[in-house]
């Protein structure tokens, strides 16, 4: 029978591995999962309140600890970084993989007549170097549906998604079955990190690895070999995943796979979806916003990367799931003086200035405004405490979170896993219009002034020791302004608005301006000297 009981609170693994148990078998949500021991092994789904006392974690707090020697707090400080409140972004993603992996079963019955034969054929048909077969009446559809997880670096894409697996025993070992023999290992999930080096064959080895340790089998040896090429190895990976009716797979780092030479990449996506396609094995790939140029590049790609619907994580914003986020992290507090939010709400404000709402630099800030606390001998969290620690232990992303904080664009589109350059770029008008006709975007040049390698301070410097006149550096600095905001839309919309013309509305704005400003001489004059020296 179903247990209603809610699932036990575990900590966090921080490796890729989870727990091994016997199965247990639990009447199914729906008629559909009946007579599936894959499914009916598992945990029973979890309504949302079940989900949020799943997935919280909270290491145990001691308000005594407060007035521990200081040498003693710097590391009760460390917990939090452990802490897990789980918001309404990580209760979606609990509900896709809840439905990802029972659905991605419910076509996958090893007790039904002939599974095991259609798995060796589809398995056979699927490597490059087995007979090609005819297709069959008879076979079974592929109902695994993956999906994508894209998002900035640092707001706890990874952590996240490990913290659901965890609700799942990884694997699961049956024996018997509604009275009759059923001897099979079962893989729940597996998930595998991209290597550094977009090495694709590393991902397989990695992958033989993992179910090594986890079966005590020799999978790594047999298939790993340094000779094997890299069709063999993903044939065989799809052959382990079939055989242990694996239940989904996790491919995290993905944006690395995006510096593989010769076509690995390309391969390995192809791969992924051959696993859903033909053994029918749920695959969800997560990576920062760099990987949508390699998500992006195949149809069939972004396709099978919806199946659940992708997932754009960005960072959070200042409404009430980032209040929810301070309140928990904030009750880890280590100071002699204990300080609330509701003290002081400019403490709230300051650490979301300073992070930009990125959760990992939130956590890590309130850690060291706790440490420069103590330090300091003031013993309490103030507003001007976090703005001190992320100017001195933020350094290297102060670039990154100063555009993030004033939106600018041409700082962001130099770093990819911050800037999601494609969506932006679908979400921008791509034409404009001119009198009664319409030109692209790209046609209009900025003025020099504004490249990406040109500071303000560096234009203005330049423009102020350039030698011309006071009208003409006005007019210049002007244009610099408004060319920097990027907003060639919004003027042409405001001239329509204000029943201007389009050409008027550009040479106010600075985008258009009179040639004989950058002549030497007089321009008729110098249109004459011009002709004579053509001429002469």
């Amino acid at each position: 029978m179903m247990s209603s009981s809610h699932p036990p609170v575990r900590p966090l693994n921080p490796v890729n591995r989870g727990r091994v148990v016997q199965a247990v078998y639990r009447e199914p949500e729906t008629a559909d999962y009946a007579g599936n021991p894959l499914i009916e092994a598992l945990p029973p789904a979890l309504t949302t309140e079940q989900a949020m006392i799943g997935l919280a974690y909270y290491p145990r707090y001691d308000e005594a600890q407060r007035f521990a020697p200081d040498h003693i707090r710097y590391h009760l400080i460390q917990n939090g970084l452990r802490f897990f409140a789980p918001l309404d972004i990580h209760l979606d993603l609990e509900r896709r993989f809840s439905c990802l992996i029972r659905v991605g079963y419910t076509e996958r019955n090893p007790l039904a007549i002939g599974f095991w034969n259609e798995v060796a054929v589809r398995i056979e048909g699927s490597s490059q170097y087995g007979a090609i077969s005819a297709p069959r009446l008879h076979q079974w559809p592929s109902s695994a549906a993956g999906f994508n997880i894209v998002g900035m670096s640092g707001v706890g894409k990874s952590f996240s998604v490990e913290r659901i697996l965890s609700l799942y025993p990884q694997v699961i070992h049956h024996n018997h079955y509604q009275g009759r023999n059923f001897t099979h290992s079962q893989i729940i999930w597996v998930k595998l990190d991209c290597p550094f080096d977009a090495n694709t064959k590393g991902v397989c080895i990695e992958f033989f690895r993992q179910i090594d340790s986890m079966l005590g089998t020799n999978y790594h040896p047999n298939y790993a070999g340094k000779r094997r090429m890299l069709d063999e190895m993903l044939s065989e990976m799809a052959r382990v995943a079939a055989n242990h009716c694996l239940g989904v797979l996790v491919i995290d780092e993905i944006q690395r796979l995006s510096q593989a030479r010769s076509g690995g990449a390309e391969r390995m996506l192809n791969f992924f979806v051959q696993l859903v396609n033909t053994i029918g094995v749920p695959v969800v790939m997560i990576g920062t916003y760099k990987a949508l140029a390699l998500l992006s590049g195949e149809f069939s790609q972004m396709r099978r990367g919806t199946g659940q619907g992708d997932l754009i994580w960005d960072r959070m914003a200042r409404d009430d799931q980032w209040q929810l986020f301070v309140e928990s992290l904030w009750h880890f507090q280590y100071t002699r003086k204990r300080r609330t939010l509701n003290d002081d709400p400019s403490l709230s404000d300051a650490l979301y200035d300073e992070s930009q709402g990125i959760t990992d630099f939130a956590v890590k800030l309130y850690l060291f405004a706790q440490e420069r606390a103590i330090e300091s001998g003031k013993e309490e969290v103030t507003a001007a405490i976090i703005r001190s620690v992320a100017k001195d232990k933020l350094q290297l992303p102060q670039r990154v979170l100063e555009a993030l904080r004033l939106g600018n664009q041409r700082v962001l589109e130099r770093y990819e896993d911050v800037y999601p350059i494609i969506l932006q770029s679908q979400s921008l008008p791509q034409t404009f219009e001119v009198g009664d006709k319409t030109q692209p975007v790209a046609a209009i040049e900025l003025p020099a002034e504004t490249t990406l390698e040109s500071s303000p301070q560096s234009m203005e410097s330049h423009e102020a020791g350039s030698g011309a006149d006071g009208n003409r550096t006005g007019r210049k600095k002007q244009a610099v302004v408004n060319a920097r905001q990027g907003e060639l839309p919004r003027l042409t919309a405001l001239a329509a608005k204000e029943n201007r013309g389009v050409y008027e509305t550009l040479r106010q704005g600075g985008y258009l301006r009179d040639a004989n400003e950058y002549l030497p001489m007089n321009g008729s004059t110098c249109i004459r000297a011009n002709k004579e020296e053509v001429n002469g």
